[in-house]
């Protein structure tokens, strides 16, 4: 395996490591809002989210990482720097988006519900 090889893969794999890290925080932040819990745990990923939000709006829409592995010879494309399915991986700041909109909703939602307790 020539070294451009090696380092797209690896690029490839953290891509896809933080990736993952993002889809279980925007999924905490939707349990948690449907069970109402709002702690440490809840701000660490409300956190995670808002950081990367920030930088993919910052970088034109686009992840960083996906220029740098296009460098090293991945295939151009918006699915060139991650282990997924073309369908998922080109649909993902649709669904993340809205997932990320469901939370919000239910954390505001159990907000409201605890001031209106008062």
């Amino acid at each position: 395996m020539t070294r451009s090889r090696v380092a797209v893969v690896a690029l490839k794999t953290i891509h896809t490591a933080i990736f993952m890290g993002e889809l279980v925080s925007i999924l905490w932040l939707v349990v948690s809002g449907l069970i109402g819990r709002r702690d440490r745990t809840v701000a660490a990923a409300a956190t995670a989210v808002t950081v990367e939000a920030a930088v993919f709006l910052a970088n034109d829409r686009v992840c960083p990482l996906t220029p740098l592995t296009e460098r090293f010879g991945a295939a151009d494309g918006q699915v060139s720097d991650i282990f997924l399915p073309d369908a998922v991986a080109r649909t993902i700041p649709i669904w993340s988006s809205l997932l990320v909109g469901v939370g919000l909703l239910l954390h505001g939602r159990a907000w409201l519900t605890t001031c209106r307790a008062r």
